[in-house]
């Protein structure tokens, strides 16, 4: 484990909502790309890949001490490489990308 670093001044009510929260999902999010153009599909996974290994906050990890909270970065975190879906071929693209 790396270093302990202390919370930014958001974060201790985010903690405390996470707690309290029956839905564990309620931070993700998902982003939707149009590309137009060739895409090479696994170059730009593996270039997914390498952009959220270099985003420290994504690799944060959070923990409870004798009551204080506490986040350190998890250098052994790894991402593993996204699912690329093809819509090309759909009848409704936008849409089936939306739903």
């Amino acid at each position: 484990m790396s270093q302990h670093l202390p919370l930014v001044a958001a974060q201790p009510g985010i903690w405390m909502a996470e707690k309290l929260s029956d839905l564990p999902s309620a931070w993700s999010v998902a982003h939707y790309v149009e590309l137009t153009g060739e895409v090479d599909a696994p170059l730009l996974a593996r270039a997914v890949v390498a952009g959220l290994a270099q985003a420290d906050t994504l690799r944060m990890r959070f923990t409870e001490d004798n009551g204080e909270v506490w986040q350190w970065v998890d250098d052994a975190q790894t991402f593993e490489l996204p699912e690329i879906i093809d819509l090309r071929t759909n009848i409704d693209p936008h849409g089936t990308a939306r739903a």
